[in-house]
């Protein structure tokens, strides 16, 4: 069974305050009313998360707020999201150039390649620009094909492109 706990906000439920960079806080779940199954991400600070009652909770953890930007290319889930709003959005009015959401797809779908989510299944050329093939792995019936124009970003251009990435999630 798979769970979807939200992203935290970077400021506690409670008070409402933003977290500092290295303040340490709490990530709670508590059962969605809305939703069987289903649970509510509350990050609470310390001062407010000693004033909740016992088992006010399903399950908490300690974690402590980052101001650094974290890396897009370790979020599995947000890869996703981002490789298929650039595809999806290439269809609609963007707020992107076409060049600028085939390259979000593009470094996408690099980092789904890298974390094993696609495989890249082959190339194919049309007139001067290549194309590349990815699969989602698994078994035949289930595997995914799509393609991406490969907008050929040296190592720079591809950094420039992880900056914009967190825009489209």
């Amino acid at each position: 069974m798979e769970f979807k706990i939200a992203r935290g906000q970077g400021k506690c439920s409670i008070t409402g305050r933003k977290f500092e960079d290295g303040e340490r806080f709490i990530v709670a779940l508590s059962a969605d009313p809305a939703s069987e199954g289903a649970f509510v991400r509350r990050d609470i600070c310390q001062e407010a998360w000693e004033r909740q009652p016992p088992g006010a909770f399903t399950a908490w953890w300690p974690s402590q707020h980052s101001a650094a930007r974290k890396p897009v290319l370790l979020d599995p889930d947000l890869l996703w999201q981002i490789f298929h709003n650039a595809r999806a959005e290439q269809t609609r009015e963007p707020k992107y150039t076409p060049d600028e959401l085939n390259r979000f797809a593009y470094v996408a779908a690099l980092g789904l390649m890298r974390l094993k989510k696609l495989k890249l299944k082959g190339t194919r050329r049309q007139g001067r620009q290549e194309f590349l093939i990815f699969e989602t792995p698994g078994k035949a019936k289930d595997r995914a094909e799509y393609e991406v124009r490969n907008p050929e970003l040296d190592e720079a251009g591809v950094e420039a492109v992880q900056e914009k990435l967190a825009d489209l999630a």
